[in-house]
């Protein structure tokens, strides 16, 4: 008995050994997801690291591709160093390119890389000359044992920038931080405001208090240093991202692994840099060993509160994303898996762990099962380095992701996130809906085929349901244009609904799955003096897809704008016209989503604690069994399939980009719109040839531009918007910025390019220059110029409708 006794005590403290073990040790079984094996290239600026650029797999579209802004002195001189972890580097080539990629400028190949210490050192001189303020594409290629990596920057050459300062600055910044004595002289660079909510990390700004700018109780250390990146840089400003890892305690001495991003925008004056604009979000990388377990839910901790998450039908398993990585949970059989990651377990580095990448999830089964579309930067893999659509399967069973499709493309991860926000959905035929480059594919997973659905689907027209199974546009040409066409993606059915006669249609959005649409007349599209369009809705109408109204609203002798589509109400002025040109608000409603919850309905919640501020929770009806759920590790199984190649070519039309707060914000065919959105960012707008339309802060002190240098066509003071495009369709194209302000269109004149303004019903002026107190105004009747003063400037364009057209000059290389 004895003897039996101790043999049960070994078992069962086996039994408890190997149990703790399972639950607090597992092993990184993905042996077919390769570690990365592209180097690293940076901008040595000064003994200064900048500009950190990882390797694409293929040749990338210049003019989308922005990643970093590099500038150049008159020596037009750079040093590249290259970290090439345990590739061999053979060779390092470059070109220079116009910035929409039509043309190669300059192209060379040096093989005698200098190493020094664990970096090799490149000295590059660009000899093509190039134009002042006008960014150009750079490309760099190492050639490796694993064929060529590609890197990318636009350089643009700019006088004082003080690039290197600003880098330094951002150093200073970033690591004084972390260390609660040096932090104590940041307080004059910062500008509180008391505002009474708790700490949120990851939403901390120039307004925060120097507590939480130096990270509060959280006590971080640095994990992974941060090398500043250039977004936009002149001879006044600057804005830089810096992105860097850290670790944090808990009460249990866990650690707990946090992603951070700043975004600095700096201006230099008086040998002094003064910080304009300070935004910092810190996200926690989720970890399913920590104490992260409720009983009504789990806790994701810091991080913003728009989660990606879906529940299945059951209510036993929910998936999330965070940081790039997809779990699930299931309550009730004790389990939490990481299905997706890049991230390496441990020895990890900034190449693995970077997220510009997305995960939408498409359905969780009741089984476990998980289909998922991933987006973006590909880490490490297969794919490594490629800018791709890959789609998922996670069998919950066999704990493992089979790839049933990878789409590769040519954009970079943010405009790629402008398409794949529109649309990406897998039906349960395995195939997959996408809009890129403007068509709706229909892609065949199974046998690798693909057909477009339909072309030329404009944006603003397009509208898809939370969970993209149904989605609607305007057919914009064809016997059935001026029709909305909607289509169920499982089904793969479609219907038309057509108008009356003298009737228009717009897409809304969708409420459930129900299509939101608006029915208006010809008379009520009011176009102003300008050629801006404003829309004025009758019936706004709520139907199904067997064309069953689910509600109908309308008010007699009031327009239906400025419509919102929220998860549970519409939201929308009522406005009456203003003559035949515009509409005037005149009171708000709203329409409620009476929809009952479903069981499994999840909530957001935010919760607070001393040391992590605001953290997020997952809040749901499913009990947990334990605190300690058994943390797996999915495996990828590759797939031997052939990419699937769509021409995802962007069209070449007239598009102004919005770049602001370190990356881009908006893709528009206003420009002055777009000059409205980059003025509140502190941001540029660039156009399709990469030149600056406008940028905030950069506005010389004064200029004057030599009239006879202006085109006869603006002389005249014309803002009959068609005639200007005819006289200067070989010079240059014409910019509408009616509605942006007397300040923001002096920008254009800093950058000397004439202004038509306009003054009165039938009269015009064509600013051509201006100083601290005065605008330099040319009277086309008169033929003179003249100065007038800058409140009176204001006061007479303001009277007038604030109307200025521009134009832009061709760039010819």
């Amino acid at each position: 008995m004895k003897k039996a006794g101790i043999l049960l005590l070994v078992f069962l403290l086996g039994t408890a050994g190997t149990a703790l073990l399972l639950n607090s040790e597992s092993t990184d079984n993905r042996s077919d997801f390769n570690d990365a094996v592209f180097p690293e290239v940076m901008v040595d600026m000064n003994d200064t690291l900048i500009n950190r650029m990882y390797g694409y797999a293929q040749p990338m579209q210049a003019d989308f591709t922005r990643d970093s802004v590099t500038p150049l002195d008159t020596s037009k001189k750079l040093t590249f160093k290259v970290n090439p972890y345990d590739s061999e580097v053979k060779s390092f080539s470059y070109e220079i390119r116009t910035s929409d990629g039509s043309k190669v400028l300059e192209n060379k190949k040096i093989k005698n890389l200098v190493k020094e210490d664990q970096y090799l050192s490149v000295d590059v001189e660009i000899g093509s000359d190039l134009r002042m303020n006008q960014e150009y594409s750079m490309q760099i290629a190492l050639e490796l044992d694993e064929g060529t990596a590609y890197y990318y920057t636009r350089v643009v050459s700019r006088s004082q920038v003080h690039a290197s300062d600003y880098a330094a600055f951002v150093k200073y910044f970033y690591e004084a931080c972390l260390d609660k004595e040096s932090a104590d002289a940041l307080g004059s660079y910062l500008e509180p405001q008391t505002t009474g909510a708790a700490t949120n990390y990851s939403g901390i700004n120039i307004n925060s208090s120097l507590s939480e700018i130096s990270w509060g109780n959280l006590a971080p250390q640095l994990c992974q240093e941060g090398i500043p990146v250039i977004k936009e840089i002149n001879e006044t400003t600057a804005s830089v991202v810096l992105e860097y890892q850290l670790t944090s305690q808990n009460e249990d001495e866990e650690t707990e692994l946090y992603d951070v991003k700043e975004f600095y925008r700096m201006k230099y004056q008086d040998t002094r840099i003064y910080l304009l604009d300070f935004q910092r979000s810190a996200n926690q990388v989720f970890d399913g060993t920590l104490p992260v377990y409720e009983d009504d839910g789990i806790i994701l901790g810091v991080r913003d509160k728009n989660v990606e998450y879906m529940m299945n039908d059951a209510a036993t398993v929910i998936a999330f994303v965070q940081e790039g990585d997809l779990w699930s949970y299931s309550p009730g059989n004790e389990k939490v898996n990481q299905v997706f990651s890049f991230r390496k377990l441990k020895d990890g580095d900034f190449r693995d762990s970077r997220t510009q990448h997305d995960i939408k999830i498409v359905r969780v089964t009741d089984e476990g099962d998980i289909d998922f579309v991933l987006y973006g930067y590909m880490n490490r893999g297969s794919h490594e380095g490629y800018e791709g659509i890959a789609v998922y399967h996670y069998n919950r069973d066999k704990n493992v992701v089979e790839e049933r499709a990878f789409i590769p493309v040519s954009e970079s991860f943010e405009f790629l996130k402008k398409d794949l926000e529109k649309l990406s959905y897998v039906n349960e035929k395995n195939e997959l809906f996408l809009i890129l480059a403007k068509n709706l594919y229909r892609i065949n997973i199974e046998e690798n085929s693909s057909e477009i659905l339909e072309k030329g689907i404009k944006n603003a027209n397009f509208v898809s349901s939370d969970n993209n199974d149904h989605a609607a546009w305007l057919v914009s040409e064809g016997d059935e244009k001026g029709n909305i066409k909607e289509i169920d993606f499982d089904t793969c059915k479609t219907r038309l609904i057509a108008p009356q006669k003298g009737q228009r249609l717009r897409t809304v959005g969708f409420m459930n799955e129900d299509l939101i649409y608006g029915m208006l007349n010809k008379e009520d599209i009011l176009t102003d003096e300008e050629g801006h369009k404003s829309v004025g809705i009758r019936i706004l109408r709520i139907e199904d897809f067997e064309g069953n109204v689910k509600k109908e609203y309308r008010k007699d002798g009031l327009y239906i704008t400025d419509i919102s589509v929220g998860n549970t109400l519409i939201e929308f002025e009522l406005s009456a016209k203003s003559g035949e040109t515009s509409y005037v608000a005149q009171k708000k409603d709203t329409i409620m989503n009476n929809k009952k919850a479903a069981a499994n309905t999840v909530k957001i919640e935010l919760i607070s604690a001393s040391r992590t501020g605001v953290r997020v929770k997952l809040v749901f009806n499913t009990t947990k069994q334990t605190d300690s759920p058994l943390t797996m590790y999915a495996k990828v199984s590759s797939s031997d399939r052939k990419d699937i190649v769509l021409d995802t070519q962007i069209p070449q039309e007239i598009a102004y980009y919005v770049y602001g707060q370190g990356g881009l914000d908006g893709i528009y065919t206003d420009p002055a719109k777009a000059v409205l959105r980059a003025d509140t960012l502190g941001g540029v707008v660039l156009n399709r040839t990469q030149q600056y339309v406008w940028e905030r802060g950069n506005k010389k002190t004064k200029m004057q531009i030599d009239t006879e240098e202006i085109p006869e066509i603006v002389l005249q003071g014309t803002y009959d918007i068609k005639t200007l495009k005819k006289s200067l369709k070989k010079t240059g194209t014409v910019i509408d910025l009616s509605g942006c302000s007397l300040d923001s269109v002096l920008y254009e004149i800093s950058a000397q390019r004439p202004v038509i303004a306009k003054t009165g019903a039938d009269t015009s002026v064509v600013i051509v220059g201006y100083d601290e107190y005065n605008t330099w105004l040319y009277d086309p009747v008169k033929k003179e110029t003249y100065p007038y003063g800058m409140n009176d400037s204001t006061d007479l364009f303001q009277k007038a409708g604030n109307v200025f057209i521009t134009y832009i000059e061709t760039v010819n290389y």
